[in-house]
């Protein structure tokens, strides 16, 4: 299925200037021009204006893309009937078998794009707040999220019109990591709480401190016998979970970690955030092996392609491909018009959410090519997304 969707993303890319947007529910799907006009990264009161009329552009016409700016394909999310306003991109998950993508952000809805059919085909409406985080279940039967309102729901593969609300947390929830494995869920917020969920025994399997206070990212390893969480203080905690032991306690960073994951052998921690560095940690060696500086603005997201390969992205709104074989950025995907705030494996390709409202969907292989032919350095990593990376 997947070599389908990627055709269709080089179809795109050949349509070029003739290329039109279609509307779905909720959703307008377009290659657009890289020179159009949208809001900045901030929400002040402005850009919000400058979001009410792209809204106002969007439910009262058709636009065409004039020029094709890179190979992506760009979803635009629309507001909904009450609302002036599209909500900014804060979460997304993609499920395991490739068909759904979750995306969910400031107006406390779900939508559930089909990838396949090109269309939103639910709207999931539980949450009070913005929502922060979203992950699908290995098996693609269920999907967590969380927000500030502090609930964690689970909608089951029916999307029945009510959730299963999990637990119900004091403080805003920022971030989920499940592992379907060992059947436990993970969540950090603002709070000095790490907490993990037994979703068998509907307990709570370990309450961890740290002492940040403002925890932006929680991760279990691959084989989920492990919790990293990343905070404002710039460092980076990992617990066994067998034992609930702490294992790590180091500051990497010099100021917020935004974003960590563990290598798909869960022995190297990768981190970026708002000191604008990428730094790789060995825990077995105890030292950081890989410490770059690849953007001049706030690293707000990453996406870990492969153990080679990885995807930042931040407050100057691109995103950047990182070969750690070559030590060097080998591409740079240009598109979005404001803050990328998530990205996650999407099958074979890349999905981006931004603060423009708008989803981006790369074709890594068809970016890399083109970017080669016009100085960039030529990488070494494979392309392929490792499926270990979806950590699940």
């Amino acid at each position: 299925m997947f070599q389908t969707f990627r055709l269709l993303s080089i179809r795109w890319v050949i349509i070029g200037a003739i290329a039109c947007i279609f509307t779905t529910d909720g959703i307008a799907f377009s290659q657009r021009n890289a020179n159009s006009v949208l809001p900045n990264n901030d929400r002040s009161a402005s850009d919000r204006n400058a979001v009410d009329r792209l809204a106002t552009t969007q439910l009262t016409s058709s636009v065409a893309a004039t020029e094709a700016s890179s190979s992506s394909i760009e979803i635009l999310i629309k507001p909904l009937e009450e609302q002036r306003s599209a909500p900014v991109v804060t979460a997304m998950s993609a499920s395991h078998d490739g068909k759904y993508l979750a995306i969910a952000g400031d107006d406390h809805v779900i939508r559930l794009f089909n990838i396949i059919l090109q269309k939103t085909v639910r709207e999931l409406v539980g949450h009070t707040d913005w929502i922060q985080s979203l992950v699908f279940t290995a098996d693609s039967q269920s999907l967590y999220s969380a927000g500030n309102d502090g609930r964690v729901l689970r909608w089951d593969h029916n999307y029945p019109v009510a959730p299963i609300e999990i637990v119900k947390l004091p403080f805003a929830v920022r971030s989920l990591s499940l592992s379907s494995e060992r059947q436990l869920i993970a969540m950090g917020g603002f709070s000095e709480d790490v907490k993990i969920w037994d979703l068998v025994n509907n307990t709570w399997k370990h309450q961890f401190k740290c002492e940040c206070g403002d925890q932006r990212c929680v991760g279990f390893s691959p084989s989920g016998d492990k919790l990293l969480c990343g905070g404002r203080d710039g460092g980076v905690r990992v617990w066994d979970i067998a034992t609930g032991n702490l294992v790590l306690d180091k500051h990497l960073h010099k100021s917020r970690i935004f974003t960590a994951a563990f290598s798909a052998n869960g022995e190297i921690i990768t981190s970026a955030g708002e000191d604008r560095h990428l730094i790789r940690f060995d825990l077995k060696t105890n030292e950081v092996i890989t410490d770059r500086e690849l953007a001049t603005t706030k690293l707000m997201s990453m996406c870990l392609i492969n153990d080679q390969l990885v995807a930042v992205a931040g407050s100057d709104n691109a995103i950047r491909l990182y070969d750690m074989m070559v030590d060097d950025v080998i591409a740079k995907l240009n598109g979005h018009f404001g803050t990328v705030a998530i990205m996650c494996p999407c099958g074979e390709l890349l999905a981006s959410g931004s603060f423009d409202t708008s989803v981006r969907i790369w074709d890594l292989e068809a970016e890399v090519g083109q970017q080669a032919k016009h100085s960039m350095p030529v990488g070494l990593a494979p392309l392929d997304v490792d499926a270990k990376m979806r950590i699940r």
